[in-house]
Order: structure tokens, then sequence, then C-alpha cells
């Protein structure tokens, strides 16, 4: 009797041990991570702001992200602990913010931080008054005083401290915050100079930090940079700067080969933790691999190097596999950790990998992918791209095809036992703007490679998202589950609408130019800036200001893929109120752009766009007939960033594309028209005249493919003892015999 009164007294405290707060009814992954924290977590909402006011309580705001590793250790160091959970009820009102639902309220504050510690990253810990005034905060906090920083619950005390007995710093310390937030620095004033001016200015200065020897810029940690490259290629094509492609080609091969990249499954990490590009930060973000899957495309438009179509297809194959809604959509990330442990789903032992092939397969396999006894990460091994097939095929003695089908047999094994591992965390929410990169990269992936897949990817992304989150003349940015939640943001609408008008170019079809121009018209009326141009982040006007961020940072800057894609609008529909607001966008920053063009790749490539003429061409005929084909794959089988492309399908394709007007095909036979440089060729009707009609592209004048690629300049002790001990094995077992 006595053992059974102690096990109800057992579960019964078990039961006081779970906890369930607000959040429980949030569809954010994020959120719903913390929804069992004792913490008494808010939602961003009126009613956490109005209580603070009621209670006079100061406010603790955390904004992070489902993929964010520090986010989860400072949630199981802090938000998970009783005694700190209880400091943090009794002096705020506390509120989670995913940042990836809310960038409009993870900007304003992210700025803050900055502003107040020099640097921000998230998990980011704010403090604001009731009225939502930001007056003390940083990022990650460690729960007792560790790596230069005091420990959490400290922080709390202090904050609590200044809200209630500092009144007056507090209000000096929050009111020079909003003005610095709300009344950025006058930027002065300088003589214009020319997208060629600017874009070469931001040619040199990446050039400087350019790490010649691994890619990237830099010498520590690396990001991938997607737009600074993509202008980069802008740059080779205009000036026919072969300096500048060689840094992309460069940055981009040595990134497919390393770490960064999933060698087994496709798909980049967010970011390389070292120079090499070989341990990375291990979460996959679906905008990363949108972004790079883009430039990858046009690389291999520019430079017709295989590696640039391969990576592609394999960003796209898992892209479909692991990252697709059963309704068509795009979730937006995978978590670094699994079962806690960052990076260890991705990881291999050297004994795996001679169990699973045996020693001779392991021997090739290991060289080609790097793989040793001791590791190169945390005593595993981060498959990466180590030595060629024709340096393995030369120095083991095996024809260059065995050892192609080794390395292709093995990738295929071990993926497949690593589908049998316990996989990441996923956030499974849908947002739009990220899905309307994602449509752009898929749509142009069809447009230069032809496959349908891909196509079909995108088609079935786009309805998806036009019927669930588009109500006439507003978007909403989340769904998850059924539900729709949160207003788009400037990203939604600038994103889509590009993704929209690839698209178009993809498949002619004219209902894509139709949703273009109904989004295009809602950005304008709901973010418009009427008194200094340019667009707002969000129209939440209940906030404590109201930013636009014309920077990219690791997402294109939504003013600048608004700029451009208002441009291509109305380049294509002819309607002049596109064509002005993408110039007058571009415009509203171009004092800064003048004085720090690195931070603005988007809009220098935006105002490259404007300045430059466009080469306009229109096809016509029967999609199915096999000329047609033939001069659709001219069109796109080189870069031309300055091109407009349109498909001429009947007058309702001329009711969208006025100029497209008498452009019908002749005599039956499929037609193209080109008009560049404000001249308008005769009709052509065939794929070997459009393309003497196109010209070629510019010269590669310099080999910059150099052996590097295929072969590495050495290998480390490390790797060479190993190797050499595997052919002592060999040799004495009688494997090594052919």
């Amino acid at each position: 009797m006595g053992s059974f009164i102690q096990l109800n007294l057992f579960m019964e405290k078990m039961e006081t041990k779970k906890f369930k707060n607000r959040l429980s009814e949030e569809i954010s992954p994020y959120l719903l991570q913390h929804a069992s924290n004792p913490v008494d977590w808010h939602p961003w909402g009126p009613e956490a702001l109005a209580k603070a006011k009621q209670e006079d309580k100061p406010i603790f705001l955390s904004i992070g992200y489902s993929s964010c590793h520090w986010c989860h250790v400072m949630a199981h160091e802090s938000f998970e602990n009783e005694e700190t959970a209880g400091i943090m009820n009794e002096l705020f009102i506390n509120i989670k913010v995913d940042r990836e639902e809310r960038p409009d309220i993870d900007a304003i504050y992210m700025k803050s931080v900055i502003l107040m510690n020099g640097h921000g990253g998230w998990p980011m810990s704010v403090f604001l008054t009731p009225d939502q005034q930001p007056y003390s905060g940083g990022t990650y906090f460690p729960p007792v005083p560790k790596y230069n920083r005091p420990g959490f619950p400290q922080i709390l005390q202090q904050a609590s401290d200044l809200y209630h007995n500092q009144k007056a710093q507090l209000q000096s310390r929050s009111k020079r915050l909003l003005e610095n937030i709300n009344t950025p620095p006058v930027t002065p004033r300088v003589e214009p100079s020319s997208a060629h001016q600017l874009i070469s200015k931001t040619a040199k200065m990446m050039a400087e930090r350019f790490d010649e020897t691994h890619g990237g810029f830099g010498s520590g940690m690396k990001f991938p940079e997607p737009m600074v490259h993509s202008l980069l290629l802008r740059h080779w094509f205009h000036a026919e700067s072969n300096d500048a492609l060689m840094m992309t080609d460069k940055s981009l091969t040595k990134m497919a080969e390393g770490g960064i990249y999933d060698q087994l499954g496709g798909g980049f990490h967010r970011y390389s933790t070292d120079r090499q590009w070989l341990a990375p930060h291990f979460e996959k973000m679906l905008y990363d691999n949108a972004l790079l899957a883009k430039l990858y495309l046009e690389c291999f438009q520019a430079t017709k190097q295989e590696i640039y179509q391969l990576i592609p297809g394999e960003i796209f194959d898992y892209v479909l596999r692991e990252m697709t809604s059963p309704e068509g959509g795009f979730y937006s990330s995978q978590d670094a950790d699994t079962e806690g442990v960052e990076g260890t789903y991705f990881l291999w032992d050297m004994k795996e990998v001679l169990d699973l092939l045996g020693p001779r397969n392991a021997k090739v396999f290991a060289r080609a992918y790097g793989i040793t006894a001791t590791g190169n990460f945390e005593r595993r091994n981060i498959l990466h791209v180590n030595d060629a097939l024709e340096k393995i095929s030369k120095e083991e003695d095996i024809p260059i095809f065995e050892v192609d089908h080794i390395v292709k047999t093995g990738k295929k094994a071990l993926f497949d036992v690593r589908e049998q591992r316990s996989k990441p965390g996923r956030d499974d929410k849908v947002l739009t703007g990220w899905n309307g990169l994602m449509i752009t990269a898929l749509a142009t992936g069809y447009s230069v490679l032809r496959g349908k897949r891909s196509l079909d990817a995108a088609v079935q992304c786009g309805d998806f998202i036009w019927q669930t989150m588009w109500v006439p003349g507003a978007l909403f940015r989340v769904f998850k589950e059924g539900q729709v939640r949160v207003n788009g943001c400037l990203e939604d609408y600038a994103y889509l609408l590009e993704g929209f008008l690839a698209l178009y170019e993809a498949s002619f079809n004219t209902v894509w130019l139709e949703r273009s121009t109904a989004l295009a018209d809602a950005m304008i009326a709901r973010l418009w800036d009427e008194k200094s141009g340019g667009f707002f982040i969000s129209d939440n006007e209940a906030l404590v200001a109201r930013l636009k961020n014309p920077e990219d940072e690791a997402i294109p800057s939504g003013n600048a893929v608004a700029a451009m894609s208002l441009s291509r609008l109305g380049h294509l529909t002819g309607k002049p109120i596109y064509t002005e607001k993408g110039k007058a966008t571009v415009q509203a920053f171009r004092d800064e752009i003048e004085h720090r063009p690195t931070a603005f790749c988007g809009l220098l490539a935006a105002l490259n766009f404007q300045e430059s003429s466009q080469l306009e061409i229109v096809l016509a005929g029967e999609p199915g007939d096999p000329v047609y084909k033939e001069m659709l794959e001219v069109i796109y089988k080189d870069y031309r960033p300055q091109k407009v492309v349109a498909g001429y399908q009947g007058e309702e394709s001329v009711r969208w594309v006025p100029w497209m007007a008498g452009r019908k095909e002749i005599a039956g036979q499929p037609t193209v028209y080109v008009c560049k440089d404000q001249t308008c060729h005769p009709p052509v009707h065939s794929a070997e005249a459009l393309d003497n009609l196109l010209g070629p592209p510019p010269r590669i004048q310099i080999n910059i493919f150099d052996e590097e690629k295929k072969i590495k300049d050495m290998q480390s002790r490390e790797q060479d003892q190993f190797l050499n001990a595997m052919s002592s094995i060999f040799k004495y077992s009688g494997l090594g015999k052919k």
C-alpha cells in the first residue's frame, strides 16, 4: 500500500512538471518548441502588450527561429530552467517571436541590438518598455557568467532594476535608440555614378577580400553570398571582366566540393565555420538553396561547366524529396541538430564506410571524399571532394570507369543507410516569400535545363500559394496545417512577383502575368512610401518603427527584388507605373549605394537593368514543334541578364504584352523576333539563324578552368599516412590483387 501511495505522489509530482503556456495555440514550429517551457510566454499581439501596460512590467522579447542552434542552447539552459523561468515570470511580460514569421519585428529590434552592442544575431534577447521601446538587450546569454558574458539571471535583474529604478536613464536611452532607428544618419549627396562604374567599384572591393586559394571572401567563417556572385556575373557580361568570372567560378566550385554541400543528399548548409568550406553549420534553409540553385544555373549558362548543371539538379531533387508539402508548397528549413547533437546525421566513421563498402571500395571512396580514421570533425568525417577521379584512377591503377562506378554506388549505399538514421528536425511552415524564391529557381531550371519536373513543381507551388495565400489586394505570409497567418511583408510580394515572372518566361502562360500585375498593384498600394520612395518592410503601423532595409542580407533586399521585378514587369506589359516605381525605388537609396555599393548588390543589379538596353525576344509557333524547342534552347543557352522573353500564343497574349502585336509565326513555321540595341531584326526560323543573330557571349579570355579543379594541390600528412597504411593492408592480405 505504501509503495502505491509513493507511486501516486511521484506521478502527481511529474504532472506538475508538465507546463503549457500560450504558445501551444500557435502554428509556428519555433514557438511550439517553447510551448512547454515553465516561462509564461506570450505570442506577439495586443493581449501581451496590454498586459505589460496594465501590470507596469517591462517586456522581455526573445526572437529566434526553429533551426537556430544557439536558440536551442539558450532554451535548454534558461527557458527550461524553473528557477530562471520564475525570475522571468515575476519581473517581465515574456514574448516569443519567430523571426521568419515576423521579419518586420525582427528588423526593428535587431537594429536596436546592433546599435546597443555593435553586433547582433539569434537568439535575440531584447528588453522593452510596455510601449515597445527597446532599452537593453543582446543575443545569447549563458545561464552563468562565461564566454565573457554575464549570466542570464543577472541580465534579468539588471534590466528590471533599470526599468523600475532608473527611469530617467532608461527614457534617455530608449529615446536615443528610437531616433537612430527611425532617422538613420544622413548620407552626404554625391554626383551619381553609372551602374557600370558602381559595379566596377564593387568588383574591385570584393577582389581585395577574395580568397584566391579557397574562393569566397575573407579568411575565416564564410557565407555563400549569392547576391555578390550574381552581380559579379553581370560585371563579367557587361565589362568582359574575367577576374569577376574567376572569383565566382573559384567560389562556386570550392563550395560544391566542400562540406558545406551535402555530397550525398544534395542541398547547401547555411555557412562554413572555416576558410576551406569544410565544416558547415549544418542547418539547411530553403532560401539558401533557392538562391544558390539559380546562381549555379546562371554560371552554367556563362561557362558551360558540368558542375554548374549538376548542382541545381541535385538541389531540386533534395527539395522535392524532403522539403515539399502535400499541397505543393516548400517547407522553410531543416535543423542543424539531430537528437540534440549538431551535424550527427551528416557524419561518418571510417569503420562504417569499411563495413558498408568493403576494404577495396572503401579505400577508393575514402580518397574521393576525404574520409580518415581520425576524422575531420569531432573524430568523425564530413564528406567533401578530396581527390579527383582521374588522380585516383592513375595512382590506384584502376580504370576510370571503375573508379566512377565505385564512387557512385558508394554514394548510393551511404545515402540509403543515412535515410534510416533519425533525421534533423524540419520547420514545416510554408512562407510565401521563400516559396517565391524557389519558384524562381525551379522555373529558371526548366528554362535552362528543360527538366519538366522542375516546371511542374514550380507551377504547382505557384498555384498553391495563389489559391491559399492571396485574397484580393493582399497576401498572407505563413501557411501550416491548413491555417494561414500573418499579413504579407515586402519580401512576400517581391519574391513571389519575381517567381511569377520567371514562370511566365518558362511557360508563356499569361495567367502568371495577370497574377503578377495584381501582386505589383497590391505591393505598391500597401507598402510604397509616398514621402521618400521605396517600399516599407510591412504595413504594420502598430510597431514603433517602419523600416525599409534596402541592403542585402542573407536574403536579397525586398526593395532590390521589387525594383528589378517591377522594371521587368513594366517592360513586358508596357505599363509606365511599374517602370517608374522600379526606377524610383533605386533612386530612393541612391546616396547610400554610392557610399557603400558592396552592401547593395541587388539594387545595383536593378540599376544595371534599368540603364542598359534590353534584349527583347518573342517566340511564336507550336510548342511541340522540334524547331520551336531548338530555338527555345538557344534563347536560354547563354547567360544574357538583359533579355526579356515573351511567347506569342494568340491575341490574348498580346493583351498582356502589347509589343508582341503582329509577331506571329510566319508560313506555319516557328518564328523568333529579336530586338537589341534599339534595333529590331528580321524574323528568323531556325536555331542556327537565331544563334547567329544573338551573337556570342563575352569571351573567356583566360583559362580559369585549370587543373586545380580536378586535382587537389596536396593531401594532409594524416591522409597520406592513412592511405599508406591501407595500401600495406591490401598488399599483405591479397585484397589489392587485380
